[in-house]
C-alpha cells in the first residue's frame, strides 16, 4: 500500500522514542574531550619584555588561527523535545491514508456499543475525530451500536461509502472469517481491529492486550482502596458470562485476592452491556449485600453505575479510557486503561515506521506501557508504590501461569 503524505497526531500520549536520548548521549561523550593547555612550570626562567611580547603575539595568532577545543553545549531540554517530534512527525509523513485515490481521506469506525459510552468506544471514536481534524481529513463515520448479527451487514455498507481505512471497535463484531472475505473484497481499504482474543485475522492490522492482565491490575488496585474501608467485597458488573468476560471478572478476582485472600468479589451478568435498568438493578443489590467497591465492565450503561457508586460512596474504576481522573463531573478512584486512543497513538506510529502491517498484530502488556492497566486517580505514596510493583510482576511473567489457567477455563482449551 502506498504511503505518502504527511499526518498529524493528537498526542493524547505520546510514545516516547529513544533517539533522542541517543544523541543527548553523544553529545555528552564529545564533551569528555580534554582541552587543557600547557602551562610553563614554575620555576621557568624569567625572560625579556621584547620576548613576552613575541611570545604573546605569536600566542594571539596561533588562537586566532586553531579551533577552540571547547565541548559542545548539550541541547536544551526544549530543543531535544523539538528534535524528537520532529523525528515522529517526519516518520507519520512516510503515511498515505488515501488509499482509494480520490484526493480526500475518510477512516470508518464501527463499534458494538453507543459513541458516547464515557469508555472505550467513546476513546476511540474521539481520537479519530480529533486525528482526522488536526489532518484535514473529511469527518469521519461512525456506525456504533453494531449488533454482532449485523456486523458484516454494517461493515460492508460502510466499506461501501468510500472510506479509506476502517477501525473496528471490537471482538464481537469481528468474526475472523467475515472480516477476512470483507477485507478481499475491499481490498483498497486499510482494516485495523482491536480485536481482542480473536486470533489473527488475514488483511487486518491488529492491536491486542491481554485482558487478564488489565482485571488483575484493576483487582490489585481495588484491593488496595478496599483495606481503607470497612467491606470485603467488590462486585463485577457485566453483561451476559462471555469468554472474555469470565477471563476479565477471574483475573479482577484474583488480583483483589492478592492484597487480602478475605477479599472477594462477584460477577452479575445484567444481560446487555448497555442496560441501564438492569446494571442499576444489579448495583443496588450488590451495594446492599456490602460491596464497597464496583467494577462496571460495561459499554452504554457504564457512566450511570459509576455516578450511582459516587451517590453511594462506592469505589468506582473506569472500564477502558485513561482520562477519567481529570473529568470533574464523575469521581473515578481508579483508571482501568484499555483505552482505544492511545492504542492508535502507538499503532499508526508502527504502520508508518513500516512495523505493523494487515495480517499482523501489536500487543501491548501491563508495566509495558504506562497507559495499559490500572493507575490511581488519587491514592497514598505507599498505594501507588504497591501498584507499580503489581503491574511490575505482570511484566515480568511472574504471573503467567496463573493467568493461562483463568484463560484456559474461560476459552476452552
Amino acid at each position: 500500500m502506498l504511503i505518502t503524505e504527511t499526518i498529524q497526531s493528537p498526542k493524547r500520549r505520546r510514545w516516547q522514542r529513544t533517539i533522542a536520548g541517543v544523541a543527548a548521549l553523544t553529545l555528552f561523550a564529545a564533551a569528555c574531550g580534554s582541552d587543557d593547555a600547557a602551562e610553563p612550570a614554575d620555576d621557568a626562567a624569567p625572560e625579556t619584555v621584547a620576548e613576552d611580547t613575541e611570545t604573546e603575539a605569536a600566542e594571539a595568532v596561533v588562537e586566532a588561527e586553531a579551533p577552540e577545543a571547547e565541548a559542545p553545549e548539550e541541547e536544551a531540554p526544549e530543543e531535544e523535545a523539538m528534535e524528537e517530534e520532529a523525528m515522529e512527525e517526519e516518520a507519520m509523513a512516510n503515511l498515505d491514508l488515501d488509499t482509494n485515490g480520490d484526493g480526500t481521506v475518510q477512516i470508518g469506525v464501527a463499534t458494538p456499543g453507543p459513541r458516547d459510552d464515557g469508555a472505550y468506544y467513546q476513546a476511540l471514536v474521539e481520537w479519530v475525530e480529533d486525528y482526522s481534524t488536526a489532518n484535514g481529513f473529511a469527518d469521519p463515520i461512525i456506525v456504533d451500536n453494531v449488533d454482532g448479527a449485523q456486523a458484516e451487514t454494517e461493515l460492508r455498507s460502510l466499506a461501501r461509502q468510500g472510506v479509506d481505512v476502517i477501525a473496528i471497535g471490537a471482538g464481537e463484531i469481528s468474526d475472523p472469517d467475515t472480516v477476512a472475505a470483507l477485507t478481499k473484497e475491499f481490498e483498497d481499504i486499510f482494516w485495523y481491529c482491536n480485536c481482542g482474543a480473536s486470533g489473527q485475522i488475514e488483511g487486518v492490522a491488529q492491536s491486542a492486550d491481554d485482558g487478564a492482565e488489565i482485571s488483575y491490575s484493576a483487582g490489585y488496585a481495588t484491593g488496595l482502596l478496599l483495606q481503607e474501608t470497612e467491606s470485603t467485597e467488590a462486585v463485577f458488573l457485566g453483561c451476559c458470562q462471555l469468554d472474555f468476560e469470565s477471563e476479565s471478572a477471574n483475573s479482577f478476582a484474583l488480583g483483589l485476592a492478592a492484597v487480602d485472600p478475605a477479599f472477594v468479589s462477584t460477577y452479575i451478568p445484567t444481560g446487555d452491556f448497555n442496560d441501564i435498568a438492569g446494571a442499576t438493578e444489579a448495583f443496588n443489590q450488590a451495594v446492599s449485600n456490602g460491596a464497597g467497591a464496583v467494577y462496571p465492565f460495561l459499554g452504554g450503561a457504564h457512566e450511570a453505575i459509576a455516578q450511582l457508586a459516587n451517590e453511594s460512596g462506592v469505589i468506582t474504576m473506569s472500564a477502558g479510557a485513561s482520562d477519567v481522573c481529570d473529568r470533574d463531573d464523575i469521581d473515578y478512584q481508579i483508571a482501568v486503561q484499555f483505552d482505544a486512543g492511545d492504542y492508535l497513538d502507538v499503532i499508526f506510529e508502527k504502520i508508518a515506521a513500516g512495523e505493523l502491517n494487515e495480517g499482523e498484530t501489536f500487543t501491548f502488556r501491563v508495566g509495558a506501557f504506562d497507559f495499559v492497566g490500572a493507575k490511581f486517580c488519587g491514592a497514598t505514596d505507599e498505594q501507588t508504590a504497591a501498584l507499580v510493583a503489581a503491574n511490575a510482576t505482570l511484566a515480568n511473567g511472574d504471573l503467567d501461569g496463573a493467568l493461562f489457567e483463568i484463560k484456559a477455563a474461560a476459552y476452552g482449551f
